[in-house]
């Protein structure tokens, strides 16, 4: 507790008192579901957290050599599973017969779709994992995650593409003008995140929390931007992330942070 309310007062200090003065709510993103509880993008660590009552998700998408969509943040199986192959050179069935180092089973996304649909009222974040596609691959790759989330987003629920990958983002704004993207960089939300992401057409920037400043949000939030601050992974990650201005913060510790957060940030809405 004194270490909490230490982290507040320095905000205070650092701030000038100016950050309390915004709304006082986040969304609280579940990176993969929520790695830092669980394995990655798995079935087991998506109702663990919802169990928890976390409302809001970050899942990655990759493409299978026989054209399905599965959930996968590395394009190599050697660290999650052990085994030494690209997702995208093995199929459907070659990926279900692999067992993760948890003991879990690789979840693909028409999967996820149909639990979270169970779950109306969520925030998703689906990265496209897509950088290394060749034009033809991604074409394919686009239509399908874009078909597939847009024709499974309940009412309620807001569901986003997002990439690193702008040639994705401007793939689907081009057929499917109705999606919801967000550009994903390593940067900061500076002024030349915002001009990016305006050239594309998106309203949703997912940037570094350690590169960007208040000013950079204050910017961010006069052009219209929704910005997700990450890496979450200390216990002050969401009240930083709050104090600058994020409308979302990606956690790797979603049940932690959302329990520590009712218990001792009872002025701030966690959503």
């Amino acid at each position: 507790m004194k270490t909490i309310k230490t982290i507040l007062l320095a905000a205070l200090v650092l701030f000038g008192f100016e950050a309390f003065a915004q709304e006082n709510e986040i969304i609280l993103l579940a990176h993969r579901g929520g790695c830092g509880e669980g394995m990655e993008n798995v079935e087991g660590t998506f109702r663990k957290t919802l169990d928890a009552g976390i409302k809001a998700y970050e899942i990655d998408v990759r493409l299978t050599k026989d054209g399905k969509l599965v959930l996968q943040h590395d394009d190599n199986l050697k660290r999650t599973a052990g085994v030494n192959k690209r997702v995208e050179d093995l199929t459907e069935k070659e990926l279900r017969e692999i067992t993760l180092k948890d003991g879990s089973k690789l979840m693909f996304l028409d999967e996820f779709l149909k639990l979270m649909d169970k779950h109306p009222g969520l925030f998703i974040e689906f990265e496209m994992k897509c950088k290394k596609y060749d034009e033809e691959m991604l074409a394919v790759y686009c239509d399908k995650i874009a078909k597939a989330v847009l024709k499974a987003e309940p009412k309620g629920s807001t569901y986003v593409m997002t990439s690193f990958d702008v040639r994705a983002l401007r793939l689907i704004k081009a057929k499917h003008p109705e999606a919801e993207l967000g550009l994903i960089t390593g940067e900061g939300c500076t002024r030349e995140t915002v001009k990016i992401a305006e050239a594309l057409g998106v309203k949703r920037i997912a940037a570094r929390l350690d590169k960007t400043s208040r000013d950079d949000m204050k910017y961010a939030h006069k052009k219209g931007m929704k910005v997700n601050l990450w890496p979450g992974r200390h216990d002050h990650s969401l009240v930083r992330a709050w104090s600058i201005g994020a409308d979302i913060h990606c956690t790797d510790y979603p049940s932690r942070i959302l329990k520590l957060g009712r218990e001792n940030y009872k002025w701030l809405t966690i959503k």
